[in-house]
């Protein structure tokens, strides 16, 4: 039954338009998957910050995949407009700021450059971008309605953004327990509505509670927002975009790297060939030939995954990667995967880089950000 309710889980996710950002730290990504002009990058595209980030390193290759149509067009549009809009300030307008008072001029020079499908989602849902991007999908409708209860400002976070760990956790704690006391809320992040709005299938959901030692959803959500507290808030852009729906623009970091001007400069002249493959990770890997990527961007994937299919798509990892092919997966458990699904002689573990992916990742919601290397691909 488990198994059921995921698949049943996958085949709506595919359809929903979720979100417009990445929840994944794709600094993290750019600062240990060490790309060079020779690496070829296979990656889970999700809402594509990470994606469009690499085009910086100016690897030959990119080859993004994701099932969920809404999620890989905006993949492919954040790639499109890295590469296109030589103004800096533009680009930053449409998707920085997520807005552009002609959206529909905006994108029109990118539609030559888009895969044929991809040009048509945009032709008909440029509109996005006419207020807020980063309000649209079902996890820019939750955000907007936690705003409306908590009344957190950009004021506020630039006053506790100074503050101390300690005392900076002292102001925000009225705010979590009016949240623990809030009967929607606690009514709604128990329900596959929400799981859905944040990407958590059932097989993650139980991870999540496993790894916190809850029964209850709230407790994992409300440990979350506690440990992002403890971060660096100046530039945590996942904190300013859930509690005031913008980024801070003060601080030029504060935003995804794709977005940043130095990135951008390095993007415009990617050579980088750059693919986009709505399909099935395993169904693309199983097809794949030995040598094909040598680096994997995995997201959070392989928690969506029992371990029987786990394993197979590690297996399939190191038949195509081959050794020294690196592989980069985040979790919401410290568990080690490749050891629990028997594969410990085809992977290893690369430390201390791991430990430190894991310290860096800005969103809180892992238990460890972990990079293998293929040691044997046979």
């Amino acid at each position: 039954m488990p198994h059921l309710a995921d698949r049943a889980f996958a085949a709506t996710f595919k359809h929903v338009f979720t979100f417009s950002l990445l929840y994944e730290d794709s600094e993290v990504d750019n600062r240990v998957l060490e790309l060079d002009p020779r690496s070829r990058v296979l990656a889970v595209s999700g809402a594509g910050c990470g994606v469009a980030g690499l085009l910086a390193a100016h690897p030959a290759r990119i080859d993004a995949v994701d099932t969920n149509p809404h999620h890989l067009a905006l993949a492919a549009l954040k790639v499109a407009a890295a590469r296109r809009m030589t103004s800096h300030g533009e680009f930053y307008q449409l998707l920085g700021r997520g807005r552009h008072t002609d959206p529909a001029r905006a994108l029109q020079p990118l539609m030559t450059v888009l895969p044929a499908w991809i040009g048509r989602y945009w032709r008909a849902h440029h509109r996005r971008f006419r207020d807020n991007l980063y309000a649209e999908g079902l996890v820019g409708t939750f955000q907007r309605l936690l705003r409306q209860k908590v009344g957190v400002d950009a004021d506020f976070l630039r006053t506790v953004q100074a503050l101390p760990p300690a005392e900076r956790l002292a102001r925000f704690e009225p705010i979590f327990a009016s949240l623990r006391r809030w009967w929607p809320m606690r009514a709604l992040v128990n329900t596959p509505l929400f799981l859905l709005g944040v990407g958590v299938n059932f097989e993650q959901r139980r991870r999540n509670l496993r790894a916190s030692r809850s029964e209850s959803m709230m407790n994992v959500v409300t440990a979350q927002f506690e440990r992002l507290v403890r971060t660096d808030l100046e530039t945590n852009w996942f904190v300013w975009l859930c509690l005031t729906g913008e980024f801070n623009h003060d601080h030029p970091d504060a935003v995804p790297p794709y977005l940043r001007e130095q990135s951008h400069k390095l993007s415009l002249v990617a050579p980088t060939r750059v693919g986009f493959h709505r399909a099935s990770l395993q169904e693309l890997l199983a097809d794949g030939t030995p040598g094909q990527w040598s680096h994997f961007s995995l997201c959070d994937v392989l928690d969506w995954m029992p371990a029987p299919a786990q394993h197979r798509l590690l297996h399939r990892i190191a038949r195509v990667g081959g050794p020294g092919a690196v592989v980069l997966t985040r979790s919401v458990e410290d568990a080690c995967v490749v050891d629990r699904v028997g594969l410990s002689d085809r992977f290893e573990r690369v430390e201390p880089t791991s430990t430190l992916a894991s310290e860096l990742e800005r969103t809180r919601l892992y238990g460890r950000v972990n990079v293998y290397r293929v040691v044997s691909g046979a």
